[in-house]
């Protein structure tokens, strides 16, 4: 059932132009925002741990800012892979830093590319699959029907999916090899055990420690990239940014580089962020800060 709604929404809005898709998921948005408590606890805890100076009413809009920005990935899809999956350029706006991914592709050694949840990952991944042997790195969703339609779309480009496993870490070290690029969405909480805590946006996060692996292990130059979505339907534009020495470090120091380029890139417009997702659910203390009762102050 999941998928024929995942494959109905892809349908349905392949058949609008992004300024209606965006119009469409700005009602939605506003219905989600009144009637779901948990995404709006969910959202609002996460502005006010992130941004604890602004007033809270600049958190409320923020927090629903970012969740009418969450909702419109959604109504993209349809555009982005089935309109131009085969050629997103109508789509591109300006590229900023493109000189940074051209110098780092100029030196022949690979390219480590770290891509948080921000703006429409989508578009980034189409735009790059122009890349001979792009890759990037995947967890499978539950549904096994929804995951062939992800690999079926996410696949229109060319790009190389890796199942993030053991034997899909084996398959980065053969693609870096090869000097292609190898993308991994960097900000996903791991599993207890399986990251480090370090600063994120000034609250403790645990943090993963395998894109600081491959790095320090291969030694390939690392850029950030995101897609920033442009208002009244005009597409995105594309951010890159070089990553800090720091990356190549021990598990902390590297982790600590990580997180701090991430906030420079949420910083280009915070409410394009999917602060809909609990970063720090997780703590060194055990608390869990979305509990509805540590959550005050959240209706509509």
């Amino acid at each position: 059932m999941r998928a024929f709604l995942f494959q109905f929404i892809i349908t349905l809005t392949s058949w609008m132009s992004l300024r209606s898709a965006h119009r469409w998921a700005s009602w939605v948005a506003a219905m989600v925002w009144r009637w779901s408590e948990k995404q709006r606890r969910i959202t609002l805890t996460n502005i006010r741990l992130c941004y604890p100076d602004l007033k809270k009413p600049a958190q409320k809009q923020l927090a629903r800012d970012s969740l009418t920005e969450t909702i419109k990935a959604m109504f993209e899809l349809g555009i982005i892979w089935k309109k131009h999956g085969r050629n997103i350029d109508p789509l591109i706006g300006q590229i900023h830093g493109r000189e940074v991914l051209e110098q780092a592709l100029e030196q022949k050694q690979g390219l480590l590319l770290a891509a948080p949840h921000f703006g429409n990952w989508e578009v980034l991944n189409l735009w790059l699959s122009r890349h001979p042997g792009f890759s990037f790195l995947y967890k499978p969703p539950e549904d096994a029907s929804i995951e062939r339609l992800l690999l079926k779309y996410r696949g229109t480009g060319g790009a190389n999916q890796i199942t993030a496993n053991p034997k899909g870490v084996r398959q980065i070290f053969k693609v870096l090899k090869q000097q292609h690029i190898l993308a991994i969405l960097p900000d996903q909480q791991p599993k207890a055990g399986q990251g480090v805590f370090v600063p994120f946006m000034g609250h403790p996060a645990l943090t993963m420690t395998l894109f600081g692996k491959i790095a320090g292990k291969t030694g390939v130059p690392v850029v950030f990239a995101v897609a920033e979505r442009l208002a009244d339907g005009r597409g995105f534009d594309l951010h890159f940014k070089a990553a800090p020495a720091g990356i190549y470090g021990n598990p902390e120091a590297s982790a600590s580089a990580l997180n701090q380029t991430i906030e420079s890139m949420v910083a280009i417009n915070p409410a394009q962020y999917q602060w809909t997702y609990k970063r720090f659910s997780i703590q060194p203390d055990g608390h869990i800060p979305y509990r509805p009762d540590q959550s005050a102050d959240i209706q509509s």
